[in-house]
């Protein structure tokens, strides 16, 4: 065969060859954020709190289904179980993990990573940092005042009242930062058929 042969063939028989043709897409209002495949690695949570993650394998009109699977991790390097599909139906889901956030298999159920997955600026984000650092400022003041015999609340008032409101500030910051975004007005999870 020749190369003329084989380019009209091709061009021929490439609209019949079988494609990805439906798809869980997730928009925030009309942008597309992130596009599902079978074969693709989903986690979201459901309305009861429960986070789920597995591998998509099946998308039908109005629900999809998962292999859920567990990776343990050891010395001698990691195993992984697959468990039977699951389905789920849309409605059934109430958010998805923001970018970055990775959902671990943990104490028997699949929940947030408390390293706090690949989020850029997490410490400062989830107010750790800030929490963190106030209570060893305000230990510290006070480890050193009772190692010199000359602690009182009265001294260390300035010190720590900037501790308790830093401690504070990192309060506020942990219950703003969600590390999901909620299915709503501003988020939708839908199922495209792209054949069309």
């Amino acid at each position: 065969m020749n190369k003329i042969t084989l380019v009209f063939f091709f061009l021929f028989f490439a609209p019949f060859v079988y494609s990805q043709q439906t798809a869980l897409v997730f928009f925030k209002k009309k942008k597309e954020i992130n596009k599902y495949w079978k074969g693709s690695i989903i986690a979201f949570q459901l309305k009861n709190g429960q986070w789920q993650k597995g591998e998509l394998a099946r998308i039908q009109n109005d629900s999809f289904y998962i292999r859920p699977y567990i990776v343990r991790y050891n010395f001698m390097g990691s195993d992984t179980a697959h468990f039977r599909v699951v389905g789920f139906d849309l409605k059934d889901i109430y958010a998805m993990p923001n970018e970055g956030i990775l959902i671990d298999y943990k104490e028997g159920r699949y929940q947030i990573s408390g390293a706090g997955g690949h989020v850029h600026w997490y410490w400062i984000k989830s107010g750790w940092i800030f929490r963190a650092g106030a209570l060893g400022y305000a230990g510290l003041n006070i480890a050193n005042g009772l190692i010199k015999n000359n602690f009182s609340f009265s001294n260390s008032k300035t010190q720590l009242l900037t501790s308790a409101a830093v401690f504070l500030g990192g309060v506020i910051l942990h219950k703003i930062y969600k590390p999901y975004l909620k299915i709503g007005k501003k988020y939708r999870l839908e199922i495209l058929d792209l054949s069309n």
